[in-house]
């Protein structure tokens, strides 16, 4: 019994050092959520303000995630998938695109009720 414990360990060791282990999403505590426009390009966006603790889970997370393709999900559903060009440590996102007219507002509303589960985790497959 005692080998089978270390193999199981021993693989789970190789795994996360070739980075196949797949991680949990980080679940984020949003403070508050709403629909801003975006100075830089004048759309519509949906600014999430972090808690303090989910703002420092998230900061770690993107440094260690750097050039990966991330999904945000909210209740399950991924939201955006962005690139990270940079960590981001304020504890602060903003969502702008292609979203249908009124999604942003129905997503920070629903945030803001405080039911939604917002995650992020790296992208299972990294486009090239």
């Amino acid at each position: 019994m005692n080998s089978l414990v270390r193999l199981i360990a021993g693989t789970a060791m190789v795994l996360l050092a070739c980075g196949l282990a797949v991680a949990e999403p980080l679940a984020l505590a949003i403070a508050t959520a709403a629909v801003v426009s975006d100075q830089a390009s004048g759309q519509r966006a949906l600014n999430l303000k972090m808690t303090p603790d989910s703002a420092k889970a998230f900061a770690d997370f993107t440094k260690a995630n750097v050039g990966k393709v991330v999904d945000l999900s909210v209740d399950g559903v991924v939201v955006a998938s962005p690139r990270l060009v940079e960590p981001i440590l304020g504890g602060e996102v903003m969502l702008s695109g292609s979203f249908a007219p009124g999604e942003l507002q129905r997503l920070a509303e629903r945030i803001s009720a405080g039911g939604a589960k917002v995650t992020v985790e790296v992208k299972a497959e990294q486009p090239l």
